[in-house]
């Protein structure tokens, strides 16, 4: 077999697939990968180079053609020999006599020599590479630009897929360098994950989960004391983080003051160290009943709790022993390691300074995800055990760029990582001002927006220049309070979102629970909560729920320019009923005498294929559409992107994908009907080129990304934006819109 071609692509593919379920190594795996592409592609030789993080090497893991006794005995460093080579410059590297190469490496008894044709393609995500995949011919015709297509396609699927078994089989592996197995609790090396949000974060593994240690020296402080100086705190913590978190910072806080003042909770306290037992062994005894009490209770909510009750025991522990307030609460220095991962939780960590955090969890949910990227604050997930053999206090970075945890990484690798922390704090490329008029290397005009989920977003979109807010998330006031907030609670939360970027508009979508965003509180667990009762369904089966958010934002928009957009809409049908809702809320607040918007301009998220088809007859009836390729592109693809066994089928620039937006776009302007993006995709250069290029000029993106979309799309002018768009819509294939692409983002992309 001399020529490759797309079904045998998809037959290898496949079959790889296959063969990730019946091997029980990672040695066996890799032997039937490099078996597998050499059948499919007729190649003499296939080889696979693994990255050794810690000693920052590529070895050879497995070949088909070359000798086998050197399977894991041949280690090259980064750059070393053309497999260092396409490893270290993340590029395809052809070579058609390795004789005539000065990068070429010989390696004694390897029996490379009487194969002179080689083509090396890297297995890479991100920064940080997973290994090389390496093709060799006595032939050099046989490698063809099709055939390194095809092994590129072939590498890009293994870097998804490889890592996980890496995870999976490396436990099944016996160490082959001689080594005595390290100690259980003293993991050092990668762990694979998935990432929450941006960021790198550096410091010393800090366990949440792990038992407090209760100390049982001698209190230099009386319970009461202890008491109120935790009362102390907490009130000065709630006012040091009004500015920056003040829609939530108190739904947080709150329940920690509520316990402080609870008598079953910190009188039983009391009262068990006025019958003889010693301070610290009441606070103990009663912090642990609690926790194993709500820890007992089948409901979400109560099992929170426990975290709670550990947390403030704590607190009033350290407080007992008159413990430095620096060591209180304070995380600083630390990246934190904890079983489960709540909203709250997650924001209290932030606020106690944690540098990042990892925990265990297969994928990062949906709102975890937004709240991590609202705080800048870098967090993995994995569903790898090795996790909770990390040493205390071991050096750990959390790569949120590239879903990635490295233990005790080497010094090579460690120091790059600090170089880029370095660079990010000094360069600012997480973000930065947007011209007051964004305009493109021709002058054309287009419009920048925010996406929003707490205050501080808001704040953000104003401080960098952005024209206002363009989708403000409500959900996370009723996430982080684990409940629904009353009326003048979500009143006085959405005034400050407006107060936030004084005279510009505010775009507020009413609640999308369900899927990934679900209360503890809601009625029921689905088997598939996406395809379930959450958005507008849920809205429109418990209105006086909908009613007081849409009466809390409609006061909120007093003398301003608000929109109400509604999520999940299906149909025309669901629309009426919404917009009913909202007919029904000013005539109650005009009689009651609040003040209001009167008139709120009313739009339909379009995220659902229903929608897609209906685009043209909800474009006839809403003030405008907002297109959320978030969820668009999952419920296309049927791939949801927190699922990491499908998570590389989810891609923004599908031609399926961008042929839905084509048609929203269009159905929009037949009906002079305003339509925008707010999806994730719309901070893509390349993809804001496309929906530019189909006539949507305004985009909302996050705070921290809208500089740099500013930038990419200032070296670009209408004529290139109108042929990018004219060669997507030809592409067939994600593959053909890569390959496309791929120098157009390099130009675009710092």
């Amino acid at each position: 077999m001399t020529r490759f071609d797309g079904l045998a692509v998809v037959h290898a593919v496949t079959e790889l697939t296959h063969l990730l379920d019946r091997r029980t190594s990672l040695s066996a795996f890799l032997h039937d990968v490099v078996s597998t592409v050499a059948e499919h592609m007729g190649a003499q030789v296939c080889s696979v180079y693994l990255y050794d993080v810690e000693q920052d090497v590529l070895v050879l893991r497995a070949t088909h053609g070359l000798n086998p006794q050197l399977i894991g005995k041949v280690r090259l460093h980064s750059g070393e020999g053309l497999t260092g080579a396409a490893f270290q410059t993340n590029q395809p590297v052809l070579v058609r006599d390795v004789g005539n190469s000065s990068e070429n490496k010989v390696i004694p008894d390897l029996g490379e020599e009487r194969f002179p044709a080689f083509l090396g393609i890297p297995i890479k995500r991100g920064d940080l590479g997973i290994g090389v995949i390496t093709l060799q011919q006595q032939d050099p015709a046989i490698l063809t630009d099709a055939m390194t297509r095809a092994l590129r396609a072939i590498a890009s699927y293994l870097a998804a897929t490889l890592e996980n078994a890496a995870a999976l089989y490396e436990a099944h592996e016996t160490q082959t360098n001689g080594d005595a197995p390290r100690p259980a609790e003293q993991f050092r090396g990668l762990l694979n994950g998935t990432s929450a949000s941006r960021g790198i974060a550096i410091g010393t593994a800090q366990f949440l989960s792990r038992p407090h240690v209760y100390r049982n020296t001698t209190p230099l402080r009386d319970l009461d004391a202890a008491i109120s100086a935790s009362t102390d705190q907490l009130m000065n913590l709630q006012k040091q983080v009004d500015e920056t978190l003040s829609d939530v910072a108190a739904l947080i806080f709150s329940s920690h003051l509520l316990m402080l003042r609870d008598d079953s909770f910190v009188g039983e306290m009391q009262r068990r160290h006025a019958d003889g037992r010693s301070a610290t062994e009441a606070v103990k005894s009663v912090v642990d009943e609690f926790s194993d009490r709500f820890a007992a209770i089948p409901d979400p909510r109560f099992q929170e709790k426990v975290l709670d009750v550990r947390d403030l025991g704590l607190r009033i522990l350290r407080n007992l022993h008159n413990l430095p307030e620096e060591q209180q609460g304070d995380y600083s220095g630390n990246v934190l390691i904890a079983q489960e991962l709540f909203p709250s939780e997650l924001v209290k960590l932030y606020l106690q300074s944690a540098e990042g955090l990892v925990f265990a969890g297969g994928t990062a949910s949906g709102h975890i995800a937004i709240l991590a990227a609202s705080l800048d604050l870098p967090v993995v997930s994995t569903a790898d055990p090795r996790l909770f053999k990390i040493a205390e206090d071991a050096v750990v970075v959390v790569d949120a760029e590239d879903g990635k945890v490295l233990v005790e990484p080497a010094g090579g690798v460690m120091d790059a990582y600090r170089e880029r922390v370095v660079r990010a704090k000094t360069s600012g490329e997480r973000g930065g001002p947007v011209p007051a008029q964004p305009r493109l290397a021709d002058g054309t005009d287009y419009r920048l927006l925010a996406n929003v989920n707490l205050v501080k977003d808001a704040r953000a979109a104003q401080s960098f220049g952005l024209a206002g807010i363009g989708l403000y998330r409500s959900e996370f006031p009723f996430l982080i309070r684990n409940g629904f907030p009353s009326e003048e609670e979500q009143f006085a939360v959405y005034r400050r979102v407006v107060e936030a970027v004084p005279s510009k508009p505010v775009a507020f979508r009413t609640l999308d629970l369900g899927g990934d965003k679900l209360l503890s509180s809601q009625v029921g667990r689905e088997d598939n909560p996406f395809l379930g009762f959450r958005g507008i369904r849920f809205l429109l089966t418990h209105r006086d729920l909908f009613r007081e958010q849409l009466r809390a934002m409609l006061r909120a928009g007093h003398e301003r320019e608000i929109s109400i957009i509604f999520p999940m809409i299906a149909g025309v049908e669901e629309f009426r009923s919404a917009r009913s809702e909202v007919a029904t809320c000013l005539q109650e607040l005009h009689t009651e005498g609040f003040e209001h918007n009167p008139k709120p301009r009313l739009g339909v998220m379009i995220e659902l294929p229903a929608a897609v088809e209906m685009a043209a007859e909800l474009a006839s009836e809403a003030d405008f559409l907002s297109i959320g390729t978030n969820d668009l592109v999952m419920y296309i693809l049927a791939a949801d992107r927190n699922n990491h066994r499908v998570a590389p089928l989810y891609r923004s620039i599908h031609p399926a994908t961008l042929r839905a937006v084509r048609r929203v776009a269009l159905a929009a302007h037949d009906a002079h009907c305003e339509v925008s993006v707010c999806g994730a995709s719309a901070s893509d250069p390349v993809l804001a080129m496309y929906y530019l290029g189909l006539g949507i000029t305004t985009l909302s993106v996050n705070p921290t990304r809208a500089g740099e979309l500013a930038t990419a799309l200032a070296q670009v002018n209408a004529e290139q934006i109108r042929e990018l768009h004219t060669k997507l819509s030809a592409c067939t294939s994600p593959e053909q819109i890569a390959e496309l692409v791929a120098p157009l983002r390099k130009r675009l992309t710092p």
